[in-house]
């Protein structure tokens, strides 16, 4: 009880300036108030012993409301604020598909040109992409747009197929997340445009969003304030201090950076109609039982209520909420989610610095906008 209190007294004194909202509007139409809001966020996470916590939620288009809980190093006794930088893990995905189609939208790139167009050399001469050239034939029918929507046949990660990157899929055929299939986005952009990922995400999104704590890679001045991560049992697994720009993953952030991010594909801006028709739209039809593990090869028809689908960079899914759009972040120890129903301009960000977010992910998401359509069970957070 005190460990709440104390949570509770310093998450009012860090947030009761920046409020401007006394309550949130929910997808029911419904409102909580600020301070129910926070006590049973507090309560969720000090029960779950999640480490720390940055919520940021969106009403009516705009960041109505932040919360901050926990610590970003429960050692020193530093608490987790606004500004404190997160580990985004695969919530750079969806800013690294902005970033492509913002790319094809000035004409540098096509969604359905080849792969191997944009490589100076064939696939396979590439020392990181050599098993790719095992099968050339496979792999010259491999799009941007088939990377984007996961269904390119690459795996997820190269270290669970004895360190090969093989297609496992005919080219356009299923759906697997795949890392490796963002990450060769990435190289692609990077290989025939002769400029690094970082300062291309820097001058197309991160400068003109405002996004001033936000970086594909890591950056000095983040560590004045950043947050370690840690296990379920509470042992410290440090931060990810990425310095290569990976699409896949390698992005620090904050929640309330991020969430300009998801307003502004919330109200589409920055890139025209039509391609954000094709990102927000299903490029291919989910049938597995989860999205990772196991039970990605098992086929179910209980997505098919929900329309779970993947666009471009981010997953998709119907509700009586409207159409929405998510997706998920899961590192070592850094566990994230956000979900934007675009209809209702409501969305919620949220980024933990602990193993033991995706435990109660549902219950934290339900409290903030009443969210209770996510795909909580094929994301695989109710198999904890």
């Amino acid at each position: 009880m005190k460990k709440l209190i104390f949570i509770l007294i310093n998450f009012i004194y860090l947030t009761s300036f920046a409020q401007q909202v006394t309550t949130i509007k929910q997808l029911n139409g419904k409102t909580i108030a600020i301070t129910t809001l926070t006590k049973r966020l507090a309560h969720i996470v000090d029960s779950a012993k999640i480490a720390g916590l940055q919520i940021a939620i969106i009403n009516n288009n705009e960041t109505v409301w932040k919360g901050n809980f926990g610590s970003r190093n429960i050692e020193k006794q530093l608490k987790i604020e606004e500004n404190t930088v997160m580990y985004a893990a695969s919530l750079t995905k969806p800013v690294s598909a902005y970033l492509f189609l913002r790319l094809a939208e000035k004409g540098l790139f096509n969604l359905d040109v080849p792969v191997q167009h944009y490589l100076k050399k064939p696939i396979g001469q590439y020392a990181k992409w050599k098993d790719l050239g095992d099968d050339t034939a496979a792999f010259n029918q491999v799009t941007p747009r088939m990377l984007l929507s996961h269904s390119s046949g690459m795996p997820v990660l190269r270290y669970l197929y004895q360190n090969k990157v093989n297609l496992i899929a005919k080219p356009g055929e299923k759906f697997y997340y795949s890392n490796e299939g963002l990450n060769l986005l990435g190289f692609m952009i990077e290989e025939y445009l002769g400029k690094r990922l970082e300062l291309l995400a820097k001058e197309e999104i991160f400068i003109p969003l405002q996004m001033d704590h936000t970086s594909m890679v890591w950056e000095p001045e983040f560590e004045q304030n950043f947050s370690l991560a840690y296990y379920k049992d509470g042992k410290v697994y440090g931060s990810e201090r990425r310095t290569d720009s990976r699409a896949a993953g390698s992005m620090t952030t904050t929640a309330s950076d991020y969430a300009k991010f998801v307003t502004n594909l919330m109200l589409q801006k920055g890139m025209s109609t039509q391609l954000y028709r094709q990102m927000l739209s299903a490029q291919i039809n989910i049938k597995s039982k989860r999205g990772f593990g196991p039970l990605r090869d098992s086929l179910t028809l209980d997505n098919d209520q929900m329309h779970l689908a993947w666009g471009l960079g981010v997953g998709l899914f119907q509700s009586k909420a409207g159409k929405a759009f998510f997706h998920t972040g899961h590192g070592e120890a850094n566990q994230n989610y956000f979900v934007a129903y675009p209809a209702k301009g409501i969305a919620v960000v949220l980024l933990s610095n602990s193993e033991n977010f995706e435990s109660v992910s549902m219950q934290l998401v339900a409290a903030c906008i009443g969210d209770q359509y996510s795909p909580w069970r094929w994301l695989g957070h109710l198999d904890h």
